[in-house]
C-alpha cells in the first residue's frame, strides 16, 4: 500500500526544473533590490543557509494554512527551491548582479543630473 504523500500522489510533488528555478530566483532577487533589501536579504540569507532543508520542511507544515489564508502560486516552487543549499548561493548571486546593475544605473544617473546641472 503506497504512502499518504508519497510522490505523484499530488501534482504538489513534483520536481523543479532548472529553468522555472532560475525564474523564481530571478524574480525574488529582483524584488529584493527593488525594495533595496539588499543587504538585510544578503545577511539572512546567509545566516539561514545550513537551515534551509529545515525552513522548508517548516512551508510543507503550514502548507495549508498558507493556501487557506493567501493565494500565493508559486508557494511549493519555493519551497522546493529551498530544500536545496545550492539554490540560496544562486539566489545570493543573482541579488548581488542585480543590486551591481542598479548601483551602476544609479552612478550613470547622479552623473549625468551633474553634467546637466553644471
Amino acid at each position: 500500500m503506497p504512502g499518504f504523500f508519497e510522490r505523484g500522489d499530488s501534482p504538489d510533488f513534483h520536481e523543479l526544473t532548472p529553468e522555472r528555478r532560475d525564474e523564481l530566483l530571478d524574480k525574488i532577487a529582483q524584488a529584493v533590490v527593488k525594495r533595496n533589501l539588499t543587504a538585510p536579504a544578503v545577511f539572512f540569507l546567509e545566516s539561514v543557509k545550513p537551515l534551509s532543508f529545515i525552513g522548508s520542511q517548516v512551508m510543507v507544515f503550514f502548507d495549508p494554512l498558507v493556501r487557506s489564508v493567501f493565494n500565493i502560486k508559486g508557494y511549493n516552487d519555493v519551497r522546493l527551491a529551498l530544500e536545496d543549499r545550492g539554490n540560496l548561493e544562486l539566489l545570493l548571486l543573482a541579488i548581488e548582479k542585480y543590486d551591481a546593475e542598479w548601483r551602476a544605473k544609479m552612478r550613470e544617473e547622479k552623473a549625468r543630473r551633474k553634467t546637466k546641472a553644471q
